[in-house]
């Protein structure tokens, strides 16, 4: 009998050592581990914040071993995960990837870090390379399951099931065949719609990484407690792809290599929809580089891939959720000279007339040849008409922050607290990346998940203080 498609990454999954790595990846996990829980304290400072507590920490008192961030006391593994997963998606600041089109830090760390919470046993060296492998499992699987999927599946909360729980398994030293088990559970239950952005209710789309989490966790642990789970969940007769209608999925990608997939992910520059970031990119070289007046703009036309009108062409968008996916807004903005950044996209900005009606002046065109050379580039052009004749344009195929764009350390940390900004209290910059350099080193012994959540308790909220 042929061998299960995911049976390679579930051997994978099991097997791994971190000292398989090479020592360029301490780099790698500090930058993964930095960008998360960034993201994750930045969330505090968010809107949704006291809503998704009220929903998904648990109404009954019951208390655990696994923090959420901003409260005092211990929930369940599972509430605490969902819990950070949606949090840390809150301001788009968490990183991506092209070939998955997902976000995999907010499925697979925060399953993690409420485990190694719970069973404080688990040595450092194995929460490291539980993130490699849960990076390993979503970036995979979202590759594998394509761009057809994505146009109507959010990949993050599919393949980020299968992150979550590949992550879980191995830092439960569970072997391959339950670990085969676990993603059977996963596949079972990943889920996921594009719909709420037709629906105008982006604001839930946390709630997507969430479900993924919690998901992801369950399936392990029910493989754990030698409860058998579909071992071919994808290419079964009743299984995901015959579900899906997927016809064309690239099975390379099931086959883990010698090069881990977490060092091809990126760390995003702009806190929007990734899908419009070489265009954002564009749009503030032709800001740099031009000298023209808004109202002597005539017409913007943006050449895109054809997923980004998928996901991020919101026309006239009425709240800062809705305005992460409006390309021509964000276009707008930026050649406005109110970059739709860490420090601008505020609710002063959704309400710039100026920049409205530059919008309403931008068009998206989908680019056959772009759509062609996604997701291995997320290429876009950018092409200014001023009132004089003039033509300002600009073309990347790459975003800053890609791994062919990285980030240097310093810059790196100068995001860091711009990201911390966004918080509801002053944070200590220095005693996370204090945290983060700990954690990615293999000779460090003084590191513990409890001391992130401990930096967020120790501060005072901002509207606390000033009452």
């Amino acid at each position: 009998m042929d061998v299960p498609l995911l049976e390679p990454l579930a051997r994978f999954t099991s097997d791994f050592h971190i000292s398989d790595r090479p020592a360029t990846s301490d780099e790698r996990l500090f930058t993964t581990i930095c960008d998360w829980s960034s993201a994750l304290l930045a969330g505090l400072g968010h809107p949704l914040y006291p809503s998704y507590l009220t929903a998904l920490a648990p109404i009954s008192g019951e208390i655990g071993p696994a923090n959420i961030v901003g409260q005092p006391h211990g929930y369940t593994i599972a509430s605490a995960a969902a819990a950070n997963a949606a949090i840390s998606h809150f301001w788009e600041v968490d990183d991506a990837h092209r070939e998955s089109t997902t976000h995999p830090g907010i499925t697979v760390i925060p399953a993690v870090i409420a485990l190694a919470q719970a069973f404080p046993e688990i040595p450092t060296s194995r929460v490291r390379s539980a993130i490699i492998v849960g990076y390993e499992a979503v970036l995979r699987i979202g590759s594998f399951l394509g761009s057809d999927h994505y146009a109507v599946c959010h990949t993050t909360a599919t393949a980020g099931t299968f992150g979550a729980a590949a992550a879980s398994a191995h830092l439960l030293d569970l072997d391959v065949d339950r670990t085969l088990w676990a993603f059977g559970h996963a596949g079972t239950q990943a889920q996921g719609l594009w719909q709420l952005l037709d629906d105008d209710a982006s604001e839930a789309k946390g709630f997507h990484a969430a479900v993924a989490v919690r998901n992801g966790i369950s399936s392990a642990m029910m493989a754990r407690a030698g409860i058998k789970g579909a071992t071919r969940i994808l290419e079964g007769r009743r299984g995901m792809l015959a579900a899906w209608h997927l016809r064309n999925c690239d099975l390379d990608w099931l086959r883990p290599g010698d090069n881990r997939m977490i060092d091809t992910v990126t760390v995003k520059n702009w806190p929007t929809c990734g899908q419009m970031h070489s265009t954002l990119d564009c749009a503030v070289q032709i800001y740099e580089a031009g000298s023209y007046a808004v109202p002597d703009i005539i017409s913007v036309n943006v050449e895109i891939p054809k997923a980004c009108t998928d996901i991020a062409d919101v026309q006239v968008p009425e709240t800062l959720s809705a305005a992460k996916f409006s390309t021509s807004f964000c276009v707008a903005a930026t050649l406005a000279g109110r970059k739709p950044d860490l420090q601008g996209l505020q609710p002063t900005l959704l309400a710039d007339t100026e920049v409205r009606n530059l919008a309403s002046r931008v068009s998206l065109t989908i680019d056959p040849g772009f759509s062609a050379r996604f997701p291995r580039e997320r290429p876009a052009r950018v092409t200014v008409t001023l009132a004089d004749g003039n033509i300002l344009s600009a073309e990347r195929a790459f975003r800053k922050g890609d791994p062919e764009a990285p980030w240097t350390r310093s810059d790196l940390i100068a995001r860091t607290r711009d990201v911390l900004a966004l918080a509801d209290r002053s944070l200590d910059v220095d005693t996370l990346i204090d945290w983060c350099d700990r954690f990615a080193d293999p000779k460090c012994s003084e590191w513990s998940p409890n001391q992130l959540f401990s930096l967020a308790n120790l501060s005072t909220p901002l509207h606390e203080a000033i009452s």
